[in-house]
């Protein structure tokens, strides 16, 4: 007997990489939490050149077994992360900066900005917060060339508008890093940098298109005024707070950060116009590829970015084709390249959510969306599939970070799903219309603002919907209990009687909480 909606031709994933993938990625994140000894990279090491060799060993004998192989697999790229990261983490640690940074001395440095700067509001007033790269060190009467990163937090203005890949100078104090971040140390500067040079064509680029994007959305009312770039550039800066905590708490803060489904609606929308074109498939493709670029280059290539453009990418090959057996494999070999090419990747929050957001939309949307198919129209299956997936698979993540489990994401996100695509869309052309006509771009920059106004008020009303969210234990023994009673949900719905349970549960709580809001309120008289 076929189920409806069933596809019997359906093949399982292909999880062969997984394995290998994810060893190197808790290589990675293991080694990261503390310098590792050099005893520990020597056997990652020797264990990294073993293995092949057993490989080779079993092939010839042609007795190789296909367990015997991904435990090889796993063993060489699991050694690979312990480099990747251990390496790096020792000369931070062990390095000139860091004793420096100890020694909380005074020093005069040069290097390169490498990301946008963040400012901070505090009580004692604004501090810009720059990450760079020093490339040399002059302390103590001595001049050191190294390759290093730093935090920098400033003060004084000069700052807050630099750009990725510009080289400034500058003199401050050293200090030790927080336990667990990435960098060597921390300089703390009062003055404007000593000299600063020119950013790349690249970066200047996309940092004259941020500004013209800002500058078209000056005119929005509202929170709408930071939100579109929010949703275009992932830039934040001039998110409102209330806005901020609204997208929260309802499950919508993946929306104002550049992610793989920005990537994917440009990668949609590009291909829609060039597949009305008679070019050959191949210069199709080429387009296709050019807007994406383009795209990344707006967004700044980060490895963030970097990371969001491959996964819509991958997203594209799984919702569109339907092909979830050939998306797994990539899905798994390009979590294997950034984690070993990029280690810090392996502690991101950002990336560990896109991993999982991906996997949920490879594994879990088909089979979902096909038994929904079933009961619901197709036009409701498609992004009910897409949301809740999204949900579970992200919300352990969410969990292990502190945050509390939403219960109204899934209908938030499929309400803000139709609006997505177009102001994101729209923003995008607003950027590109800023360099040539300001009022072009504002004028499409006001037709953005409208789904912008969808998306506050739908992350408005579903914040302050009565338990909108419940607390959940947090750190990792929470996220375990997560997934467990996720777990026995998913096998409860599975059945009609659960299900049936469930309703009659569903209602009664929903019932009591009306209730006791309404006494809180003061809506129903209390004795």
């Amino acid at each position: 007997m076929t189920v409806v909606g069933h596809d019997p031709q359906r093949q399982p994933p292909d999880l062969r990489l997984v394995a290998p993938a994810l060893a190197a990625w808790a290589g990675a994140a293991g080694t990261g939490l503390a310098v590792p000894p050099v005893a520990v990279l020597w056997i990652a090491g020797m264990l990294l050149c073993v293995t092949p060799l057993c490989v080779v060993t079993l092939l010839r004998r042609r007795t190789v077994r296909r367990p015997v192989g991904a435990v090889l697999a796993c063993l060489a790229c699991l050694a690979a992360g312990v480099l990747a990261a251990g390496l790096p983490a020792r000369a931070r640690a062990l390095g000139p900066l860091a004793a420096l940074g100890a020694a909380r001395a005074a020093a005069d440095i040069e290097g390169t900005v490498t990301g946008d700067p963040r400012v901070s509001h505090g009580g004692n007033g604004e501090l810009v917060i720059v990450p760079v790269r020093v490339e040399r060190l002059a302390a103590d009467g001595h001049d050191i060339r190294l390759r290093q990163p730093v935090l920098v937090l400033a003060t004084a203005s000069g700052w807050e508008d630099l750009l990725p890949s510009q080289h400034v100078s500058t003199s401050g104090k050293l200090a030790p890093p927080r336990a667990g971040d990435t960098v060597a140390a921390v300089v703390f500067v009062r003055a404007a940098p000593a000299s600063v040079g020119p950013p790349s064509s690249v970066q200047r680029a996309a940092g004259q298109l941020r500004a013209g994007l800002r500058d078209a959305t000056s005119g929005l009312v509202g929170p709408r005024r930071g939100l579109l770039p929010g949703l275009v550039l992932g830039d934040t800066s001039n998110l409102d707070d209330e806005v901020r905590e609204d997208f929260r708490t309802a499950g919508m803060s993946h929306l104002v950060a550049v992610s793989g489904a920005n990537c994917a609606i440009i990668i949609a929308a590009a291909t829609v116009v060039v597949r009305r074109s008679r070019l050959a498939p191949w210069v199709q493709a080429g387009w296709v590829a050019m807007a994406l670029v383009g795209f990344v280059i707006l967004a700044r290539p980060s490895p963030s970015v970097m990371r969001a453009g491959v996964m819509g990418l991958i997203g594209i090959v799984a919702a569109g084709s339907g092909r979830s057996r050939l998306a797994m494999p990539a899905l798994a070999a390009t979590v294997l390249v950034l984690v070993l090419s990029s280690p810090d990747l392996a502690r991101s929050v950002g990336f560990t959510l896109s991993v999982a957001a991906t996997a949920g939309l490879v594994i879990l949307v088909p089979g979902w969306r096909d038994a929904l198919a079933g009961r619901l129209p197709r036009w409701l299956a498609e992004p009910l599939a897409v949301a809740a997936a999204a949900h579970v698979a992200c919300s352990p993540v969410l969990v292990a970070i502190g945050g509390g489990v939403s219960l109204v994401a899934v209908p938030a996100n499929m309400l803000a799903e139709a609006a997505v695509a177009p102001a994101t869309i729209l923003g995008v052309l607003a950027t590109v219309a800023a360099v040539v006509h300001d009022p072009l771009a504002r004028f499409l920059a006001t037709f953005a603002g409208v789904p912008c106004g969808w998306l506050i008020t739908v992350a408005d009303v579903a914040a302050r919907v009565p338990g909108a969210e419940i607390g959940w234990p947090a750190g990792p023994a929470g996220a375990v209990a997560l997934v467990a009673a996720t777990v026995v949900l998913l096998a409860t719905v599975r059945r009609r009687r659960g299900r049936r349970v469930l309703i009659t549960l569903s209602v009664i709580t929903l019932g009591v909480q009306v209730i006791l809001m309404s006494r809180i309120v003061g809506i129903l008289p209390t004795r």
